[in-house]
């Protein structure tokens, strides 16, 4: 089953826009920027599209307001931020679009229209594979009427400069494990059991605790409290020690956004710098609906 959030497709080779560039506004937060005045369920001309590319390494996250979109323009929008992205749950992603992974608490005929309990840790999508994800684009399709299921960032590029310059120097050669059993166990908790052949076949994998962007060059806090098990080459006692510090770091209110969401949402933001986490909402008297795509990123250093 489909669902969508306008029923007619824009045509592929249209481009929102000619002649006139998106306006981008940063947010009066540690990150972040809203970009409007541009129509995503057409494809964004060359200029348009490079505005938006600058505006998502400078500000991290980008929301764009108001957006109606139907599923092919939305994988054809997460091609402006990389490669799309098949999730590894497939029982929640969309019939027709597979690179959409829906997010909700409703069902339908019984069965779970999507993810129901999903990314309420702070993470980085799929920190836990050798190539994380680069880009996650979120689209409120049917949001909560009132207050709650918001969603937090946290720059880590700033919470790694907040650190001192002696902590910096001790996390800079260090690797942290990190659990896609972990992970899975942690957020898909209706979701079916793995089995052996699963578990073996999706290992843990090491990334640096610092990390450095591809593109900006900047570094960034690269841990997370959903999939972390432990830091190598120090003992268990500072590797406790140093996760209980680093992820009580993060929620620090100094680096963090909160986005409350509005239907048509469209927000992208950069997993190689940023950590995210959903929070709650009365899930017995609201609906929420979300449609997510995530495009390939590359082994961290």
């Amino acid at each position: 089953m489909t669902l969508s959030a306008t029923s007619e497709p824009a045509p592929a080779a249209a481009h929102a826009g000619a002649g006139k560039l998106p306006r981008v506004t940063p947010i009066d937060a540690p990150l972040g920027c809203v970009v409007d005045q541009i129509d995503l369920s057409q494809m964004p001309s060359a200029e348009a599209a490079g505005v938006i590319r600058e505006a998502f390494l400078e500000h991290r996250l980008i929301v764009f307001p108001q957006q109606k979109l139907h599923e092919a323009a939305l994988v054809q929008v997460s091609h402006l931020f990389g490669e799309p992205v098949v999730h590894h749950v497939g029982e929640y992603l969309d019939a027709d679009f597979p690179q959409i992974m829906r997010l909700s608490n409703n069902t339908v005929d019984g069965k779970p229209l999507g993810a129901p309990n999903n990314g309420i840790y702070w993470h980085s999508d799929q920190i836990f594979r050798e190539q994380p994800m680069l880009a996650t684009l979120l689209y409120g399709v049917e949001t909560p009427a009132r207050t709650g299921g918001d969603t937090l960032f946290s720059d880590m590029y700033a919470a790694f400069e907040a650190l001192s310059e002696e902590m910096q120097a001790r996390l800079l050669p260090l690797k942290a494990v990190h659990s896609f059993v972990a992970s899975y166990e942690r957020n898909y908790i209706r979701a079916r059991k793995l089995s052996a052949q699963e578990k073996a076949d999706n290992p843990d994998v090491t990334h640096p605790v610092v990390r450095t962007h591809p593109e900006t060059g900047r570094k960034s806090l690269f841990v997370d409290p959903d999939s972390v098990t432990r830091i190598l080459g120090v003992s268990d006692e500072e590797s406790a020690e140093l996760l209980t510090f680093l992820f009580a770091h993060i929620e620090d209110a100094r680096f963090v956004y909160r986005h409350a969401w509005q239907q048509g949402d469209l927000a992208v933001w950069d997993n190689r710098c940023l950590m995210h986490c959903a929070t709650s909402y009365d899930d017995s008297s609201e609906i929420r609906l979300m449609f997510r795509t995530q495009t390939q990123g590359d082994r961290p250093f």
